[in-house]
């Protein structure tokens, strides 16, 4: 479908107003709407369609466009190939090449014309020469950049042309100069020509009909010997001379010249360069001096009359070198003479060759080139040491000779030398060094190997390379001196079948086997490998549940035992506080002891704890036979000390305010308990026995003391007895036997009374009554007494009903008692008939027997009352009833008006669910 029908179609469905938007049914409404809803979507679709279809295509706009030259330049830039010699420089000028399109103006607006681009810029082929500085005074001129070529197999240089001018451009004077070497040149000005203020001077310079450009002319100006030729001062003084009959000045008296200049000339130091120092004469001697300054002039030779040359005649001290060995990377040394070092010159040369060492040390102190150059080191000033620090990791070789010179000030120098040797291993310690063990050697091996190991490096006589580097062979005799052959000595073979490869032959013990005839490189004595070191300590024990201090010697039997051992000593101080001293000594050939209370096989000695004074030290010292030459002294072993502990006795009264004196005693002495001096604590109780260690024990007992002991008071109760008396009663009753001070408490009765007319009344304890299960304290033996009583029956009165007291009384069992008149007041129409005693009619005055609890009760009996009649008043229950006040037509009344409004509350609700009934039956007829 074409946009515009697509248009026109939704143009036409839009103003078709009746056919889209108005409906008569709401159902063709409904349908209508949403027909339109579809067809307005679709139409929406194709119109969005239609659109993107008849847009025009875009296009990138620089696409379409055209460049210019100007914007998008090109250059092609190659340089020219010029055939210039290979020492000849030359600036090579770039062509151009103009690009395709090129637009030919600049951005100035100023064309390049074709003719330019494209074309190299022509040059000369020769480097103009170089001119130095031009100074004022000057008979010559200097420059560089000299040009040379090769012709004919030979170096060939330009000829420099130097023209000077005068300041009003006159030349004053012309020269050249072709040089033999180098590429610097200088041309010496025409006589009694040289350059003024205002002067200048041009140069080029021509080789092989090239020529080079004329260089820039260079005006003249002062120079630093112009300005300081009147200022220029001559030192004054003495300088001292080795060479003085040769007029030869070395370096370091030039050094010391210069230094005299310079502090003759402090404010012109800084500008001088070097100096030329001479000195001229046979008898006497001058000096002179040709300064040349830091901007390069130089002045002319100066004589200094004033600086007195002197001929040395002393010598320097010298140096002593401490032995170097192979394993060393710190040479030190130390000068000759007293502080202070100061001004001292301290050269050392690492190697001397062989044949220099004898001119060295003829006292020439020189060196020849195949020996290391001298390399100087710092002294210190107040103890003249000096050290100086080996280059690489493996220090010098075995038998290399290190020199090393001293020079003092105005003096000659002086020589020392020293030759590497290996290094002395650090001493093994042994116990007997007349008696060396198999781990002793193997010690003392692998002593010297270290020490003479460097970075992993032995520098020990090893084997070739062809011998597979076999290590230096180390033999040890019995008396300690070690042998060292070089591992090219070792004896073998060369396997055949496995490349010739070397296979040497070991000795039983799987050491490596020599060559007969073989020489050590080097024998070390014993006395320099090994040390005697003191015997060990004998050892103290104390044993405190014997009491017993027993000490023993170190070992001296077995190899790597003190097996020189000789002697021991023991001090200590008795209980009174005297010294006592044991010595126990050895027999080397038998190892028998010998001393008092020494044992003859071991060598222990005993002591008893008790016998040592109270915290006493004992101390034991063992002795050795000595070691090798140089090392005799009989060493002694560190002392073995044991101080005794001690322990206190004391005494708890447990409760007592008493005291008993303890002791304090070595532990595990012995000791006896003493007999109770404490009071008990109350009168409740006495001494029972003592307790140590929760033990009972009886005093007189003795025990060992090993730790602070408490002796404690045991306390036990005083027992009282509790008996119990009838008191004439019938019967026995078993008491008890209590603690002093305790509580009892009392039974009840077990008594029969002495007769049927008594009781028990209470118990007597110390005179006082006491219930049954009262608490006593017994506090004492103690007597419970029995008390009885007469028995006693009460007679009491009882009213019956009648009112008023009648005092009763208490009688003694069996008693007779007369029954007394009434005295109680009868009830209301009664009167008084008797006395009643358990159901029985009894008399006033009638008398009974009492032999229980009697209660008398009184009997009544009615009055006589007369016979009449009296008329009744009236009988209760006639009363009027009260009317109702119509209650028929009250009720009803009452009933009929709740009903009604019973029945018109339903017919209001009947009427409104009808009502609404038929509104919604209408409504529904309706629809």
């Amino acid at each position: 479908m074409s946009n515009r029908k697509l248009r026109e179609g939704l143009m036409l469905n839009f103003n078709n107003k009746p056919g889209i938007f108005l409906a008569e049914k709401s159902g063709g409404a409904i349908q209508q709407s949403a027909s339109f809803l579809k067809r307005l979507l679709l139409v929406t679709l194709f119109c969005a369609l239609s659109f993107m279809l008849s847009a025009p295509s875009l296009v990138r706009a620089e696409d379409l466009q055209e460049g210019t030259p100007a914007e998008q330049p090109s250059t092609n830039v190659q340089p020219v190939n010029t055939a210039a010699p290979a020492e000849l420089i030359a600036s090579a000028v770039p062509e151009n090449k103009a690009p395709a399109k090129a637009n030919t103006q600049t951005g100035d607006g100023l064309e390049i014309g074709p003719e330019i681009i494209g074309q190299p810029v022509r040059q000369s082929t020769l480097p103009a020469p170089k001119i130095n500085d031009v100074f004022i005074g000057n008979t010559s001129i200097s420059g560089g950049n000299l040009v040379r070529d090769r012709v004919g197999g030979k170096v060939v240089r330009a000829t420099v042309y130097v023209t000077l001018k005068a300041k009003d451009g006159t030349v004053k004077a012309t020269a050249s100069v072709t040089p033999r070497s180098g590429t610097t040149w200088t041309v010496n000005l025409p006589a009694g020509v040289e350059v003024a203020e205002g002067d200048t001077v041009t140069a080029y310079q021509e080789l092989n009909g090239n020529k080079s450009p004329v260089t820039d002319p260079v005006e003249s100006k002062p120079s630093l010997a112009g300005q300081n030729k009147d200022k220029l001062n001559m030192p004054s003084g003495e300088i001292w001379i080795e060479q003085y009959v040769a007029n030869i000045v070395n370096d370091d008296e030039k050094a010391e010249a210069i230094d005299l200049l310079k502090k003759a000339n402090p404010t012109i130091a800084k500008d001088i360069k070097s100096v030329d120092f001479k000195i001229n004469g046979v008898n006497t001697k001058t000096a002179s001096y040709t300064v040349t300054y830091t901007d390069g002039s130089k002045s002319e030779e100066i004589q200094a009359p004033n600086l007195t040359i002197k001929q040395v005649t002393e010598t320097s001290i010298g140096a002593k070198i401490s032995d170097i060995t192979v394993v060393d990377n710190v040479i030190k040394g130390k000068l000759q003479g007293t502080a202070p070092f100061d001004d001292i010159k301290v050269q050392i040369s690492t190697k001397l060759s062989m044949a220099s060492i004898d001119t060295f040390n003829s006292g020439k102190c020189t060196v020849d080139k195949n020996s290391d150059k001298p390399v100087e080191v710092s002294v210190n000033s107040t103890t003249g040491e000096f050290t100086y620090t080996i280059p690489g990791t493996v220090g010098l070789p075995r038998d290399q000779v290190v020199g090393v010179t001293v020079k003092e000030k105005n003096k000659f120098v002086s020589c020392e030398s020293s030759t590497v040797i290996l290094a002395s291993p650090q001493k093994t310690e042994v116990r007997d060094p007349k008696k060396l063990t198999d781990d002793d050697k193997k010690a003392i091996d692998a002593a010297i190997r270290k020490a003479n190991t460097i970075n992993g490096t032995s520098k020990l006589p090893n084997g070739n390379p062809d011998r597979d580097g076999f290590p230096a062979v180390i033999q040890i005799d019995d008396s300690g001196n070690a042998k060292i052959f070089s591992g090219n000595d070792v004896a073998g073979t060369w396997d055949p079948n496995n490349d010739y490869k070397f296979v040497p032959e070991t000795n039983d013990d799987g050491s490596y086997k020599l060559k007969d005839g073989a020489q050590p490189v080097i024998t070390i004595p014993a006395k320099d490998l090994v040390k005697n070191i003191a015997p060990k300590s004998p050892v103290i024990k104390v044993d405190t549940d014997t009491g017993k201090v027993t000490i023993v010697p170190p070992a001296y039997k077995d190899p790597g035992d003190d097996t020189d051992l000789l002697s021991y000593t023991v001090t200590y101080k008795d209980a009174d506080g005297n010294d006592k001293t044991i010595t126990a000594t050895r027999d080397l050939q038998t190892n028998k002891w010998s001393g008092p209370g020494v044992n003859e096989e071991s060598g222990a000695i005993t002591l008893s704890v008790e016998k040592i004074e109270l915290a006493g030290t004992i101390t034991a010292t063992a002795k050795d036979n000595g070691g090798l030459e140089g090392d005799t002294d009989k060493l002694d072993s560190d002392p073995a000390t044991k101080k005794l502990e001690t322990a206190t006795v004391s005494y708890n009264g447990n409760g007592s305010t008493d005291t008993m004196d303890g002791k304090k005693l070595n532990k595990g002495s012995k000791y006896k308990i003493l007999d109770n001096k404490f009071k008990a604590p109350d009168d409740t109780q006495e001494f029972k026995a003592w307790e140590v260690d929760r033990k009972e024990v009886a005093a007189g007992t003795e025990i060992t003391v090993t730790k602070d002991t408490v002796v404690k008071a045991v306390w036990k109760k005083i027992p009282v007895k509790v008996s119990y008396d009838a008191n004439g009663g019938k019967g026995t009753m078993e008491g008890k036997t209590v603690d002093k001070g305790s509580e009892y408490t009392v039974l009840p009765n077990g008594f029969t009374a002495p007769d049927d007319t008594q009781e028990f009344d209470t118990w007597e304890v110390n005179g006082q009554k006491v219930a049954p299960g009262t608490k006593i304290k017994a506090d004492k033996d103690t007597v419970i007494k029995a008390i009885w009583k007469e028995i006693e029956y009460k007679v009491n009165f009882d009213g019956n009903g009648g009112s008023g007291d009648m005092q009763g009384k208490t009688v003694k069992k069996g008693a007779t008692v007369e029954l007394p008149p009434n005295g109680f007041t009868p009830p209301s129409g009664k009167e008084f008939n008797g006395w009643q005693i358990d159901g029985n009619p009894h008399k006033v005055g009638e008398s009974i027997a009492v032999n229980g609890d009697v209660t008398v009760k009184a009997l009544w009996k009615d009055k006589p009352v007369p016979s009449s009649t009296t008329p009744g008043k009236g009988k209760p229950g006639n009363q009027a009833k009260p009317q109702n006040q119509n209650p028929a037509v009250g009720g009803n009344l009452s009933k009929t008006g709740a009903n009604g409004m019973y029945s018109l509350y339903a017919s209001l609700l009947l009427l409104a669910t009808g009502g609404l009934f038929l509104i919604s039956r209408r409504r529904r007829n309706q629809r």
